[in-house]
């Protein structure tokens, strides 16, 4: 319960800033009060702020800085000049899966309790959209590790991402144009011809699509996998991210965000998604 307690506290101080921050009261440059003067003006220890802190940096909010503390590197628009490139991109090659990170007993001892429990008929054929059962516990996962509130109408189960682009082409309808990222997933921009969707790339730099990539864009359909791109490795830090909704917003169009790879992290929280940042809009 004390554990409990304590990991909501640096929640809660993690939510406040980061609000604090996109929402310019700590403006980019400046520096955040250190942990003992937020510990005290919060009522929390200086250890909940730490890790509150820790956070803020893993997402890309704030830097630490060795003796200095921590400074404000979220900015409402990555203002890179003309011809900036970023750093070069470079392919991720796959890496073996480290055995002892893995839970592997919690998941042996969850699909035996799932097996125990349901039996044979976990081999009966799912509906369309996916069981319900598993539907409805997947609401409920987003909703508490993803801060993603949606209902069990809102989700469907497919057999693999390239399938479940085929239907993303079915709700948007045909003849359009969709942005995608350079380089990207390559299987993304198949499935996207063949269905008749014309695509257009947009280059990556270190931190996300470039500014003026998105600029230029025609299309008013971003495909974006914030989190590990594949096969750069990039992720969007948390300026990125923001500007990605608001190129959306500002064009009346719609992001398609592939959340590839994103809760396999040893972070002590799962990077924040961009529909997550949005909820109630173009995501």
């Amino acid at each position: 319960m004390e554990n409990g307690v304590k990991e909501k506290a640096y929640m809660a101080l993690y939510a406040r800033v980061r609000e604090a921050i996109t929402g310019g009261i700590y403006r980019w440059g400046g520096k955040l009060p250190s942990k003992r003067a937020m510990a005290e003006r919060y009522g929390v220890s200086v250890i909940t702020v730490e890790h509150a802190y820790a956070l803020l940096a893993e997402e890309g909010y704030v830097e630490p800085r060795e003796r200095s503390g921590y400074f404000i590197i979220y900015k409402e628009e990555d203002a890179f000049p003309v011809g900036y490139r970023g750093k070069e991109v470079k392919p991720v090659l796959p890496s073996e899966t480290d055995e002892e990170v893995f839970p592997f007993s919690v998941y042996a001892k969850t699909a035996r309790t799932v097996l125990s429990k349901w039996g044979e008929k976990v081999l009966a054929r799912s509906p369309n959209q996916g069981t319900a059962e598993l539907r409805n516990a997947l609401c409920d996962y987003l909703a508490r590790s993803r801060n993603i509130i949606v209902s069990p109408q809102q989700i469907c189960i497919g057999s693999g991402a390239e399938y479940l682009y085929s239907l993303v082409v079915q709700a948007l309808g045909r003849e359009r144009l969709v942005a995608v990222e350079d380089p990207c997933y390559e299987k993304i921009r198949q499935v996207y011809r063949a269905h008749g969707i014309r695509t257009e790339s947009l280059r990556l730099g270190d931190k996300g699509i470039l500014t003026e990539e998105l600029k230029r864009a025609g299309a008013r359909v971003l495909h974006v996998t914030p989190f590990h791109s594949y096969p750069s490795g990039i992720t969007a830090n948390a300026s990125k991210r923001r500007e990605y909704i608001r190129w959306a917003e500002e064009r009346s169009g719609l992001i398609i965000e592939d959340d590839f790879d994103s809760e396999f992290t040893l972070l002590s929280k799962a990077e924040d998604t961009l529909f997550s940042l949005a909820p109630h809009g173009p995501v």
